[in-house]
């Protein structure tokens, strides 16, 4: 059997173990050993942390991972990133690469796919694109609202000037006055609602007592609902009456006495008529009258001298008669 020196031993130990410690090196970056996998360049201005090992995404899976960082420039200006791709994908050639992290600030590749029909070969440089970390984002969304801070404080400023020149030793005195106005109105106002619930006291208030009242009403109205009822019922019955009687007949008949009573007054008041004449010409009132004068003086002679207008004589004595009345005798 061959036999094997010690330092042959020793160093076929340390050739398995380099070997075994770029395998496990290699491991821990990503890189498979046994697969082929596919080189992708990408040139950054900036990497905002990148490191190596971090993952290359396409739509949330891991594809590969970030294998090295280099600098092409001595003023560091572009920075070369080597990306691993382990899955058998096709990247079209419009493809961006986007450095982008999370909440917990971890980088990461997101490749964002293209719609060209050529695809990246391995060796290919993919165009690069970085996005702003939560703190520009934050940033940017915060500088607005500073400036709008800035100009509030400045216009509070201002007030605060305004009011301390208004508030000159004229002004001070009557702020305290209008202070003390103000502890004397508190001081009423508190008198009032205690007032108020003196009012509002469930046994001794005014407004139940109102309550009572107005209770001992509604019971009353209850109690005498059918009095009510009837009275109501009575005044329907005589409304009844009324619509249902010959209120239109009466009302007709009235009206044509009262249109024959204005043609009686008009014909009275027309000469036309014996009536009229009676009452409109002086001339029948004034014959009239002397017509009765005539027939006046003709029954005063009757009364004195009767035997003037009745002859009855037994012995044919003649009888002295008296004279006549005067003209002038005017009726009584």
């Amino acid at each position: 059997m061959l036999k094997l020196s010690n330092e042959t031993k020793v160093g076929i130990l340390t050739v398995l173990g380099i070997t075994l410690l770029v395998l496990g090196f290699n491991l821990l970056k990503g890189k498979s050993l046994f697969s082929h996998n596919k080189t992708i360049y990408a040139v950054y201005k900036q990497v905002n942390g990148l490191q190596p090992s971090n993952a290359v995404q396409v739509n949330g899976l891991i594809v590969g991972n970030v294998s090295k960082l280099d600098v092409m420039d001595k003023d560091a200006s572009r920075i070369l990133v080597t990306l691993t791709i382990t899955k058998k994908i096709e990247i079209p050639r419009n493809s961006v690469a986007r450095i982008s992290s999370d909440l917990l600030g971890t980088k990461t590749v997101q490749m964002d796919l293209g719609n060209a029909g050529e695809y990246l070969q391995s060796g290919d440089t993919i165009y690069a694109a970085v996005d702003g970390s939560i703190t520009d984002a934050l940033k940017e969304q915060l500088n607005p609202f500073m400036k709008k801070l800035e100009g509030t404080l400045v216009n509070i400023d201002s007030v605060l000037m305004a009011v301390s020149s208004i508030l000159d030793t004229t002004a001070k005195d009557n702020l305290q006055e209008t202070m003390r106005n103000l502890n004397t109105t508190m001081l009423n106002f508190r008198h009032s609602s205690a007032s108020l619930s003196g009012m509002l006291d469930p046994d001794k208030g005014n407004i139940q007592a109102t309550f009572n009242n107005l209770a001992a009403v509604t019971g009353n109205l209850k109690d005498n609902n059918a009095k009510i009822s009837g009275i109501l019922d009575n005044a329907k019955t005589a409304s009844d009456a009324l619509a249902n009687g010959n209120i239109d007949k009466t009302l007709h008949q009235l009206q044509e006495t009262a249109t024959n009573l204005n043609a009686t007054i008009a014909k009275l008041n027309n000469t036309d008529g014996t009536a009229g004449l009676l009452l409109n010409d002086k001339k029948v009132y004034n014959n009239l009258q002397y017509s009765l004068n005539n027939l006046n003086k003709l029954l005063e002679d009757l009364r004195i001298n009767p035997k003037r207008y009745v002859h009855f004589s037994l012995f044919g004595k003649k009888d002295k008669s008296k004279p006549l009345p005067s003209d002038t005798a005017t009726a009584q």
